[in-house]
């Protein structure tokens, strides 16, 4: 027992250490320096200064922009969710016995989602022009990757008890797919989708940075052309846009999920 002890605590010593180091290292890989941030602090409040007043000239243009943004968002987020939905069960292993199809499976949902959505729009872009469409593509993309491991796990997490309780009714795979298995899993992807869709509105404002349409483009112009005071317009609508989204988000939650609050 005292010698468990003992190697237990020299394994938490090895561990912590290791810890350490990885940090250390991460830290002087990557230049990071308290001193340097204190040091640019005057920088930054001198691009904030120069930010205001929001200048709201082209707040209608921002405004179309925005609501091509969203537009990008929803319907790329719908389009990687209907793809990821049927193909997370090919990745659940508890679904899926052939390896191979759920490694194949697995492995798609990694190549999607390992892309960073600027890669992907730089693809689309060249393939089908510039644009909101190729951002829609980008995002689309990723989001299938994304979707489809979040997807495959809370499938994976199901209580096997449930599964088995249906399986004895003379339920075929199918059966148990449907009557077991999405309506525990249901609560995890509306949160997941609508997740999602409110960091696809993010995501796709970073697209126009590289031609793929939306606001981005118009925040890459005003930085390039030094109208801070347009920026500064944009990223209020950016934030406003984002708790609109989120607000909406739980109003779908509330009455898809139902729930209630704990007295």
């Amino acid at each position: 027992m005292l010698k468990k002890i003992k190697q237990n605590k020299y394994k938490g010593l090895l561990i912590g250490i290791l810890i350490i180091i990885i940090y250390y290292w991460a830290i002087k890989g990557t230049n990071t320096s308290p001193v340097n941030f204190v040091k640019g602090l005057p920088f930054m409040y001198d691009f904030i200064s120069r930010m205001f007043p929001p200048d709201f000239s082209k707040l209608g243009l921002f405004l179309l922009k925005a609501i091509e943004t969203l537009q990008m968002a929803i319907v790329g987020s719908t389009i990687g969710a209907l793809i990821a939905l049927p193909l997370s069960f090919l990745a659940a292993r508890n679904i899926m016995h052939n390896k191979f199809i759920y490694h194949i499976t697995r492995t798609f949902f990694d190549i999607c989602r390992g892309i960073n959505e600027i890669v992907w729009g730089l693809i689309f872009v060249s393939m089908v022009g510039l644009g909101p469409f190729p951002g829609v593509l980008a995002l689309a993309a990723h989001v299938t990757g994304a979707l489809g491991r979040y997807f495959s796990e809370a499938i994976e997490s199901v209580n096997p008890e449930t599964i088995r309780a249906i399986i004895s009714t003379g339920a075929n795979k199918l059966q148990v797919i449907i009557r077991g298995i999405i309506p525990e899993v249901k609560p995890s992807f509306i949160n997941y989708s609508l997740y999602y869709l409110e960091n696809n509105f993010r995501a796709a404002t970073v697209l126009g940075l590289v031609g793929a349409g939306g606001i981005g483009m118009e925040l890459l112009t005003s930085m390039k052309l030094f109208k801070n005071q347009e920026v500064l317009t944009i990223l209020i609508i950016m934030v406003l846009m984002v708790l609109l989204i989120d607000r909406f988000s739980a109003f779908i939650r509330k009455k898809v999920l139902k729930l209630e609050k704990i007295e």
